[in-house]
């Protein structure tokens, strides 16, 4: 299942591929022209949990939601909401890539509550 944000200055896919109780996520970013591509290995139970807790952001404007990897280089992608409509993304981000370099992207952007709805809904109601 791929599920995608967008807007002037940032843009999140995610694409799952799950596998029983666990799920491989691939992930795009791109925040203020900087990019990064990567995979998360993550549990379905804490994707569920996610995507209540980012659909909560968009209805209530408060609280945080985050996934994360609990081993490697523990990557992540938190949104949290400012109870005032704007809600930051934050991240990390990393790769080896095929020279064998290692490469690691932190960002963190702000959008509008409106901007969150569709991706939080298609989330909400695929877990």
């Amino acid at each position: 299942m791929e599920y995608n944000l967008q807007t002037d200055s940032f843009c999140l896919n995610l694409d799952l591929m799950v596998y029983e109780t666990d799920a491989l996520m691939q992930v795009r970013v791109s925040s203020d022209g900087f990019a990064g591509e990567t995979q998360m290995d993550i549990n379905v139970k804490e994707m569920d949990a996610f995507s209540k807790k980012l659909w909560n952001i968009y209805e209530s404007l408060n609280g945080s939601a985050k996934i994360q990897e609990w081993y490697g280089y523990q990557q992540f992608l938190e949104f949290e909401g400012d109870g005032k409509g704007h809600i930051t993304i934050r991240g990390m981000i990393c790769s080896h890539s095929g020279s064998g370099f290692f490469q690691k992207l932190k960002f963190e952007n702000r959008i509008d509550q409106t901007q969150l709805r569709s991706f939080a809904k298609e989330l909400n109601d695929s877990y």
